[in-house]
């Protein structure tokens, strides 16, 4: 391959990757119309590696084609965010049950650095805690392809955690701290039953707590 084409495919994975990072964290809000000339002018090139770049997020769901007006960042109803949490729930309840039955004592142990949240070892604070601690779990199953879902599902999620995190921020983190303490404890014992209630409880809370902040904020229909 020439290097103006290893340059080209660059360019169109990193205007990929700049727009997916503005969507997840809304720099670009649902509902934001994208113009391919606009980016083009933003990006300094053609239409072409954005036009590339779009089609990709269209893929992920991110993004949604108007139909002769072009394109527009994907829009979050109260249903979707109750979908996303349903999911999650049957994801991570099956990779803990697969972790009891593959992962070492020695990894499970690794978990108790999530018993206690240091805001200086995440860059974005808890959330980013939070995001690390059920990557840990999904990783520990082994599996690759739950680990890929798991991890595709909380960059999908970290867009609505993104619009709430006005209201969850002042809330105190010790609670999910505990809860992350008493999954790691039911890990650490094998008990699988224990592990996959708890798991449920702690995605549960979360959905409550996020719908009742993307309620309050009228932002989502």
């Amino acid at each position: 391959m020439l290097l103006h084409d290893n340059g080209a495919r660059l360019l169109r994975v990193d205007i990929f990757h700049e727009l997916r990072r503005d969507i997840l964290a809304c720099r670009l809000a649902p509902g934001t119309d994208l113009r391919e000339a606009e980016l083009a002018e933003r990006f300094s090139v053609s239409k072409s590696p954005v036009r590339d770049a779009l089609s990709r997020l269209v893929q992920e769901g991110l993004v949604i084609v108007m139909p002769r007006q072009g394109y527009r960042v994907a829009p979050i109803s109260l249903k979707d965010v109750r979908d996303m949490f349903e999911y999650r729930v049957v994801l991570e309840c099956a990779s803990v049950r697969l972790a009891l039955e593959s992962a070492s004592d020695e990894a499970l142990r690794a978990l108790d650095r999530f018993r206690v949240f240091h805001a200086a070892e995440h860059a974005d604070g808890f959330i980013g805690y939070n995001r690390a601690f059920h990557q840990a779990l999904a990783e520990l199953s082994g599996n690759a392809r739950l680990i890929r879902a798991i991890a595709g599902q909380i960059d999908q999620m970290d867009r609505v955690v993104s619009m709430s995190v006005e209201a969850i921020g002042k809330r105190d983190p010790s609670r999910v701290v505990q809860q992350h303490c008493e999954i790691i404890d039911a890990l650490q014992a094998r008990d699988s039953r224990r592990a996959g209630r708890l798991v449920t409880r702690h995605v549960e809370e979360a959905r409550k707590r996020v719908v009742g902040a993307l309620t309050r904020m009228a932002v989502v229909d």
